[in-house]
């Protein structure tokens, strides 16, 4: 009978030989966003997603016309829900005689299916991964694994985001609750020992116990997952209520959402990983010239009044160094050269390599253009000292062109450029020297 179907937490359709819907479950309506009696009369094919439209209607025909030969195994079929988005829900079909369904008529069809949840969540996931979203974004979607089961019950994500800071993701309740950061809380206790920690109301600290309380919740349990980036695991959280679900029922959701967020947090490593790469040179350890440019465009220009300035280094004479002793000592007196620059820069200056000998240093917080020579006479003199390398002692020197500009006066290509005029200006000047080529304040 009909009725039997209503209550079942699986997707049940009956639809005539033309498709209409003649009988939706209150689960089948729900996940299409109607109610039963909107449902009916509907077309089935009007919720299928166009790619799977022509092989459901060919299977339903050839049930209905009693041509199909083999058993109809289930197919994962995208059906469109009343708010434009769509869901996958894995479908098997039957024809069903009228005494079963108390539908009147013949060559009526039963569409029984299991909405996908994981599958769905997952796919999105990788989707979103793969498009480019930032990782913290994604995560967000980590706590609908265990909702879309459990509803009313409350899940929540505890992590770093990608500079460190705590965050939170969830049900407003879990991430209210995550909140209270109090020693003893059990997703600290999970974080430090790396494991799984399940906490009555007796063992939460107060006024973490005080809020759970006020909220019928009667304790939770926390997993922790390693994330590489930070060292700190993040935590995965679920709250159990007074009449709700016993906890060990959060065990599968819990553990799925263990295992998306671990991805997602291993994909997060990798793109800092070679975000990093990308932007540092392997030699020496700093910033390239891409890096370089993204420092001067976000820490200079137009944030770090009243001067900002950049000072463009050429070393003097390592070409020789390379001719006569071979790149291997080159390189090693490259090291050394960023070492002594970065040793003679103030607190918040950057510097960078941009190719080759030539290294830059970008002067965010200039009070006068004198500030940014007196840190190009510290280079000067830094690398008038001798290099050693391979058991040589080597000399070498280093020209500065020195330009400054007030902030947004120049964009950062046009600064650089600025610089570089000016160290050709001290080249010429007989090396060994600086140059200050500096726009009106």
């Amino acid at each position: 009978m009909v009725p039997a179907f209503d209550h079942l937490s699986d997707f049940v359709v009956v639809i005539d030989p033309d498709g209409g819907i003649v009988y939706a479950n209150l689960f089948a309506a729900a996940l299409l966003g109607f109610t039963p009696a909107e449902a009916i009369g509907q077309n089935v094919a009007d919720f299928l997603h166009p790619d799977d439209l022509i092989r459901a209607l060919r299977v339903v025909s050839m049930m209905v016309e009693s041509t199909l030969d083999v058993p109809v195994t289930p197919a994962v079929y995208r059906l469109r829900r009343r708010d434009g988005s769509w869901c996958p829900v894995e479908i098997n079909a039957s024809m069903m005689p009228e005494s079963a369904t108390g539908v009147t008529g013949l060559g009526e069809v039963v569409i029984v299916g299991r909405y996908s949840g994981d599958r769905d969540l997952s796919d999105r996931i990788m989707e979103q991964l793969t498009s480019g979203r930032e990782p913290t974004e994604v995560i967000t979607l980590i706590p609908e694994f265990g909702l879309w089961r459990h509803p009313n019950d409350h899940y929540a994500v505890v992590y770093a985001g990608d500079d460190g800071e705590r965050l939170t993701a969830g049900s407003a309740l879990a991430c209210e609750l995550a909140a209270i950061d109090v020693p003893g809380t059990p997703w600290q206790r999970a974080a430090d020992t790396g494991k799984e920690v399940t906490a009555t109301l007796d063992d939460l600290p107060e006024p973490l116990r005080r809020a759970a309380m006020a909220n019928d919740l009667v304790g939770c349990w926390v997993l922790p997952v390693d994330d590489a980036l930070h060292g700190s695991p993040a935590t995965i959280i679920a709250w159990g209520r007074k009449g709700g679900s016993e906890m060990e029922i959060h065990r599968y959701p819990l553990e799925t959402m263990a295992r998306l967020l671990t991805l997602i947090l291993q994909w997060r490593q990798q793109v800092t990983t070679l975000r990093h790469a990308a932007r540092r040179d392997p030699l020496t350890g700093l910033i390239n010239r891409s890096g370089f440019l993204e420092q001067l465009e976000a820490v200079g220009i137009g944030h770090a009044p009243p001067r900002v300035g950049v000072l463009y280094i050429d070393l003097d004479g390592f070409k020789s160094v390379n001719d006569l002793h071979g790149h291997r000592v080159g390189d090693a007196v490259l090291a050394q050269v960023g070492q002594r620059i970065t040793a003679v820069l103030r607190p918040g200056d950057v510097v960078g390599r941009l190719g080759g000998d030539e290294f830059a240093v970008l002067c965010p917080h200039l009070v006068v253009d004198d500030d940014a020579v007196a840190i190009a006479e510290r280079v000067v003199a830094a690398l008038e000292q001798p290099f050693e390398a391979d058991g040589l002692q080597l000399m070498i020197g280093a020209s500065v062109g020195i330009a400054t500009a007030a902030p947004g006066e120049l964009d950062p290509e046009q600064l650089i450029d600025a610089a570089d005029r000016a160290l050709y200006r001290a080249k010429g000047e007989g090396r060994g020297r600086w140059h200050l080529l500096a726009s009106p304040a």
